[in-house]
């Protein structure tokens, strides 16, 4: 058997790092094959942000997805990506909902589960860990790299002996900002493979162009698997590229065994589709950027912060930003800078800076990290940074899930209530972890029907998608939904609107040609505006409706995470200008209260 086993994540990290999830089923079949004839260890194909790409924006049954995926799929495992007793989403779910989920993955096609918590509170893995065993998938507990100064070597090996004793069979180290040194890798898997026995596999990214260095580290120290990419998705956010890990390797100690000319096939099917994916590749999410090694956001969530200050006149906040983000991530307890918790930080941060007093603002989902409802931090949190979040109120010291109710036979009577009748367990766990989107997809019959294991073609699609290829488009089809970016040439700042190509041309084009849209030129007391670049996902007020101060009348989809977006005055909507599925830019007006 080769010395070191190669996880290939072109269907989920990979393309969820470049091209935001957007990668289609009927782009992965034709391809399924030859990836299953490459021999790789196993293909991560499930899971992670893309589960909420599919529901959202490409309108797939996630479930659907995924035995498709098995019927052409039908030597190399499937593996597939959970946070914890987050498992896809940002909060935590209920056990019944957790065992559930994890029972019909596994019954779906999943073999390979590789599971990590955020904060690397353990006791948040205990039943994904127990229920993973039960229903017979190979389990990698996986530990989140975030070095600080309470988080040592030491305290990493003590982790990965108590996930031993858990019973995972692989411990994985998770380097989700690409922050990983050669050094700390042979360190790392030198001290685990020591004390535990277990074979180690390592994720990171080429955000720093570390990975590829450390990868070699990491497998001359004894480490077994490491996650690739095939080049025409990889490097940047995603992983190194498996031709380059693979020809470093060949003729080796350590040689793969896989064959370049197959690997080949397959890395050029992906570069002749790409070109359908533009309008989602941010060109951020291409480059490298050392500097990241200090602040240990990963790149798009460092942009949209970035486009936030530029969009607010204060990029010359910018040092004083990197120097809040280190300082908020200070009195949070040095968490892993792992979703959704980066998120929080980040954002908390880019508040501080743009407010005249710090902590003036604070989120909700800050308040509930505070308040211990994502776990334990590793250090202690700041006593009046608690005070700010809690006021007089303690946190709680028990694992969160302990809080929650049952989630599955109560998700049932509210789907009952919307005219949905679930045809099996998977279409009340994605209105569960999406109760907003999956009314879309779930109200059509026949969702729950097996993929023949005959059939390599995609199953019978759900209804078409908007037109423009983007998650998803306007209510009214001539306005073309758009994304925007700021680019910089010889450094200087421009504003790129990129529209979606599936909208009518000469009607699309107008609003961009002609200046701003009515949101944008409206304004004022009681104008409530978008704090950042997103999406809408709903819209929960209308006009002539009565709401109160703090009242959430939006939510708005922006680095991977749901906001809530609350009204700053109290009174009576006057005009909604937000539209569910619509992207807004930074300070773009939702609506006006008066």
């Amino acid at each position: 058997m080769p010395k070191v086993l190669i996880t290939e994540t072109v269907l989920r990290d990979a393309q969820q790092s470049l091209v935001q999830g957007r990668l289609k089923l009927q782009h992965v079949l034709p391809i399924a094959k030859t990836l299953d004839d490459i021999g790789y260890h196993a293909l991560d194909a499930w899971g992670g942000w893309t589960f909420a790409a599919q529901v959202r924006a490409l309108k797939e049954d996630p479930w659907q997805r995924l035995r498709a995926m098995r019927a052409a799929i039908v030597k190399t495992p499937l593996q597939m990506l959970i946070r914890g007793q987050t498992l896809l989403g940002q909060s935590h779910q209920p056990d019944d909902v957790v065992r559930a989920f994890i029972e019909q993955a596994v019954e779906d096609g999943i073999r390979v589960i590789k599971m990590f918590d955020p904060l690397n509170d353990l006791r948040n893995l205990e039943v994904p860990v127990e229920v993973a065993r039960k229903a017979g998938a190979r389990v990698i507990g996986a530990l989140v790299y975030s070095p600080s100064p309470v988080a040592d070597e030491s305290r990493v090996v003590k982790s990965a002996s108590r996930l031993k004793a858990m019973g995972v069979d692989w411990i994985g180290i998770e380097d989700v900002a690409g922050i990983l040194a050669p050094v700390d890798a042979r360190g790392l898997v030198t001290a685990i493979t020591s004390a535990t026995r277990l074979p180690v596999t390592i994720h990171s990214h080429s955000t720093t162009a570390l990975a590829p260095i450390s990868y070699f580290a990491a497998i001359e120290a004894g480490a077994t698997g490491i996650d690739t990419a095939l080049s025409a998705l990889a490097w940047g956010a995603s992983q190194p590229a498996t031709e380059t890990m693979v020809a470093s390797l060949r003729d080796g100690p350590y040689d793969t065994g896989l064959d370049l000319n197959v690997i080949g096939q397959a890395s050029r099917y992906f570069d002749e589709i790409h070109d359908e994916y533009l309008e989602f590749q941010d060109p951020i999410a291409f480059r490298n950027d050392v500097l990241v090694l200090q602040h240990q956001l990963p790149a798009p969530v460092l942009a949209v912060l970035i486009r936030n200050l530029r969009e607010r006149n204060a990029i010359d906040r910018y040092d004083r930003l990197l120097q809040e983000l280190l300082l908020v991530r200070q009195e949070m307890g040095y968490p892993p800078m792992a979703a959704p918790i980066n998120r929080i930080a980040a954002n908390q941060a880019l508040a501080n800076t743009l407010s005249d007093k710090r902590y003036q603002h604070i989120e909700q989902p800050f308040r509930d990290y505070v308040k211990g409802l994502f776990g334990e931090p590793p250090g202690p949190i700041d006593p009046e940074v608690r005070k700010r979040a809690l006021g007089s109120s303690n946190a709680i010291t028990l694992r969160p899930a302990d809080l929650l109710q049952p989630g599955i036979d109560r998700a049932r009577r509210e789907m009952r209530k919307q005219g949905l009748n679930p045809s099996g367990v998977d279409q009340v766990l994605t209105y569960i972890l999406f109760p907003e989107d999956a009314p879309n997809i779930l109200r059509p019959a026949g969702h729950r029907a097996e993929t023949p294991a005959a059939a390599a073609p995609a199953p019978e699609p759900p209804p078409a998608p908007p037109p423009a290829p983007v998650a998803p488009g306007p209510a009214n089809p001539t306005e073309a939904a758009a994304r925007e970016f700021t680019v910089e040439v010889d450094g200087e700042p421009y504003r790129v609107r990129i529209l979606g190509d599936g909208a009518a041309p000469a009607t699309a084009a107008a609003p961009a040609a002609s200046g701003p849209t009515a949101a944008q030129r409206a304004g004022g007391d009681g104008a409530i505006q978008a704090p950042m670049q997103g999406m809408v996902v709903k819209v929960k007020v209308k006009s002539g409706d009565r709401v109160r101060l703090g009242d959430v009348v939006v939510v708005l989809e922006a680095m991977k995470m749901q906001n809530d977006i609350v009204a700053t005055v109290g009174g009576t909507v006057r005009e909604v200008f937000a539209k569910e599925g619509a992207i807004v830019a930074p300070n773009e007006v939702l609506m006006t209260i008066g």
